[in-house]
């Protein structure tokens, strides 16, 4: 029982060293947050978590920062990001603000859902970028604290390696 214990705790530590490394630029992590951010800003309530897994796979970026950005939509903020959607859509669209309350903006979701279809891709677009943005910052801060200047850095999973420093003069 010991060993099988060890094995398993093996395995998973394993695999959660493969997912923080897999496509792990800067850049890359960036655009991870951003797609999981965008995805947990869509109406679609219990499926943000699996929209943000699939995007990532899709366009190869790191499926543990997409999942991670996609809890952008807890149940406390989740409300008020709909609520905010459905007023931004509903602006635009007629000129007016809806007759909603944010308390109400989940239960009359259905009535309002074309609405708050069009404010979830302009809020996740805007969230997203703000959101990868300091995401990328944070990550090539983090890189950069970490390894020396003009020296190799290690490759991360599923992207190339950085070129060797050129040598002075």
């Amino acid at each position: 029982m010991r060993r099988y214990l060890r094995r398993l705790y093996l395995s998973a530590r394993n695999l959660w060293r493969r997912a923080r490394r897999e496509h792990s630029t800067p850049r890359e992590v960036g655009w991870s947050v951003a797609v999981g951010v965008f995805s947990g800003c869509t109406p679609f309530l219990g499926l943000h978590m699996w929209i943000a897994l699939a995007l990532a796979t899709i366009f190869r970026l790191n499926r543990l920062w997409a999942f991670i950005g996609s809890r952008i939509s807890s149940n406390v903020i989740f409300v008020w990001i709909a609520f905010a959607e459905i007023e931004l859509a509903h602006r635009a669209r007629t000129g007016g603000w809806a007759r909603l309350a944010p308390r109400d903006a989940l239960a009359n979701g259905r009535q309002l859902f074309g609405d708050w279809l069009v404010g979830a891709a302009g809020a996740g677009l805007v969230l997203g970028a703000v959101f990868g943005i300091v995401a990328y910052f944070s990550a090539r801060r983090w890189e950069l604290s970490r390894h020396k200047p003009g020296g190799p850095r290690p490759p991360s999973l599923g992207s190339r390696p950085s070129a060797p420093p050129e040598p002075t003069s």
